[in-house]
């Protein structure tokens, strides 16, 4: 059929076939549809999923009156949009796999470790936590960054989305020392303390722990450990 044929509507017997161009373009796009629960708990629709492989579904991550589960499964071409605090995320999602997703995070992502695995996934919403999986090809550019853990991540090539005033440090294990050794504020000095046998990359945003974010950048930003998805533009 041409092009010319579906805008207009191709002839059939006199008549032209309304439902032709529109039964095309309903066969290309790919429109995500809510994953609906499949169980209930004292009559309450939840998740309970075991290694289930879910393809192009808007998926809600949250915990109301009771909590289900997604354990183990495989998602693919998802957006998940999480409703739910960090501990309930954790149980919900524990040992997952996430690929080509969008995470959205509607409710901040606060404290604790999250273990599913995430490769090309992009990240929009607040996260201060720690990831135990290594990230493959992640983007956190729609993210709000306080202070993100990667504890299998040592470098930033397969992380994208790290600019100034967010920062990332490698191996502040076997680097705290200098940073400790340099002047700066109480809230980074506690940070450092509190980080500093965490394995892996740490990302913070400067902003969050003092007011004079420049100031203290000026002090490390020609650290080796010291990286931002721009470094050599931050470093001058």
């Amino acid at each position: 059929m041409g092009l010319l044929d579906k805008i207009i509507g191709k002839q059939k017997n006199g008549k032209s076939d309304k439902n032709e161009y529109s039964k095309s373009i309903k066969k290309k796009t790919k429109l995500k549809k809510i994953l609906l629960p499949n169980s209930k708990a004292h009559g309450f629709p939840i998740h309970k999923r075991h290694r289930e492989k879910i393809i192009n579904k808007i998926v809600e991550i949250d915990a109301k009156e009771f909590v289900g589960s997604f354990l183990e499964c495989h998602f693919i071409d998802c957006e998940i949009k999480i409703r739910c605090s960090a501990k309930y995320t954790y149980v919900l999602t524990n040992k997952c796999i996430f690929e080509n997703c969008l995470i959205w995070a509607h409710k901040k992502q606060i404290g604790g470790n999250w273990n599913p695995k995430f490769k090309n996934c992009s990240f929009k919403g607040r996260f201060e936590l720690r990831f135990e999986s290594k990230l493959i090809n992640c983007d956190f550019s729609q993210a709000k960054i306080s202070t993100v853990g990667l504890l299998d991540n040592n470098t930033l090539d397969e992380i994208t989305g790290v600019t100034y005033p967010t920062i990332a440090i490698l191996d502040l294990k076997s680097n705290v020392s200098e940073l400790e050794n340099i002047e700066t504020t109480d809230n980074f000095e506690e940070f450092i303390w509190a980080s500093k046998r965490d394995s892996g990359l740490i990302i913070i945003n400067l902003e969050e722990f003092t007011s004079e974010p420049k100031e203290l950048w000026n002090k490390i930003k020609n650290f080796d450990f010291i990286k931002t998805a721009h470094n050599n533009m931050y470093k001058t």
